[in-house]
């Protein structure tokens, strides 16, 4: 199969390069060098850049790459977009991951260095009273991976007519009895909001709540898709086209404007309002793809690995955390223990 890849090299002393988060340049770690990003648009030739390697089975086996430094063979998943060649240590893009249609139309570079998990991950602990006691000895940082996910952003207007049943009740007495009077209104909002910006993850291999969990990004942060913002990163090429995921974007909208509408209602008189139905829609949808920048990352504990994930602009971290079955059996029964002792104490001030 015909395979372009870039490799990131610096042009003082042929090491291979990465891109920096904190300094926002391409550095060497070999010779200290430091390049800006550019702005133009970048060039690759293809009879420079392209390697052959003979596949019958193409369509059955994995994409394979030669690393041009060392000659190695690099075998890879069919959307990856940028790797590490693990025998020489070269960063490599995979050009014709991101290029042609597949090139994303804009990127937010990491910002967040990986040395800077540690302390992210000990804020994320603080306050969770049910960790183990010996969680921060004995817990270690794993399998840390700094990868830009494939994201599309959608733009649109969204909008439609929504149907609510509002009850009004009133009660007077008459005689000895208290007569509650309930009416029924037939409530009706239109609605038109418009949406800029809405992401939704493209790729299958990560989990979707997960991916949610990390926003939001600072979309006013896109900047121009350059190869050089992948080196020293993994990088993956979106298997979910923005028609797969719209309804996954179509469902925030809506309900953004289910609740937009309910609090419009609720400033009236209605003692209680109830969703009945609706006909809105996505107009005048525009998208975009991008790669966002999140770290990855395993916490183990006690035999277990627990998942993670930060957002690499923000430094806002997710995940799941074990919690002590002695400490949460104790919470629980917190509440209950402070209730009986006031109404013990209650009892014998009046004994």
């Amino acid at each position: 199969m015909g395979s372009k890849v870039s490799e990131q090299k610096c042009p003082a002393c042929g090491a291979p390069l990465r891109f920096d988060p904190e300094s926002g340049r391409s550095v060497c770690d070999w010779c200290g060098t430091s390049y800006e990003i550019p702005d133009e648009d970048e060039k690759f030739d293809e009879a420079e850049n392209g390697s052959q390697t003979d596949n019958a089975d193409v369509a059955e086996e994995l994409p394979i790459y030669n690393c041009k430094s060392c000659g190695a063979e690099i075998v890879t998943d069919d959307v990856s977009a940028s790797v590490k060649c693990p025998y020489c240590g070269n960063n490599i893009v995979l050009t014709e991951k991101v290029s042609g249609g597949l090139r994303p139309d804009g990127v937010i570079p990491f910002r967040i260095d990986k040395k800077s998990l540690p302390e992210a991950v000990s804020n994320f602990y603080k306050g969770k009273r049910l960790l183990p006691k010996n969680f921060f000895s004995e817990s270690n940082i794993e399998d840390v991976y700094g990868i830009y996910v494939p994201f599309w952003l959608y733009d649109c207007t969204y909008g439609g007519r929504i149907l609510f049943e509002g009850q009004r009740s009133s009660a007077l007495r008459e005689g000895d009895y208290i007569v509650t009077t309930t009416a029924h209104y037939d409530v009706e909002r239109d609605v038109s909001m418009d949406f800029k910006d809405i992401p939704v993850d493209a790729s299958s291999k990560l989990d979707d709540a997960l991916m949610d969990s990390l926003e939001p990004f600072d979309m006013s942060d896109i900047k121009n898709f350059r190869m050089s913002y992948l080196s020293g990163f993994l990088a993956d090429r979106f298997d979910k086209d923005s028609d797969a995921v719209r309804n996954r974007a179509e469902e925030r909208m809506r309900s953004s404007a289910l609740k937009v509408a309910n609090a419009n209602i609720t400033r009236g008189n209605y003692s209680s309002i109830t969703y009945r139905d609706d006909n809105m829609t996505a107009n005048r949808v525009d998208t975009r793809y991008v790669l966002l920048p999140v770290y990855t990352f395993n916490v183990g504990y006690a035999g277990k690995k627990y998942s993670f994930a930060m957002n690499g602009q923000t430094g806002k971290v997710v995940g799941e955390i074990p919690s002590d079955k002695g400490k949460k059996l104790l919470w629980r029964w917190v509440p209950f223990a402070a209730v009986f002792a006031l109404v013990m104490l209650f009892l014998s001030f009046f004994s």
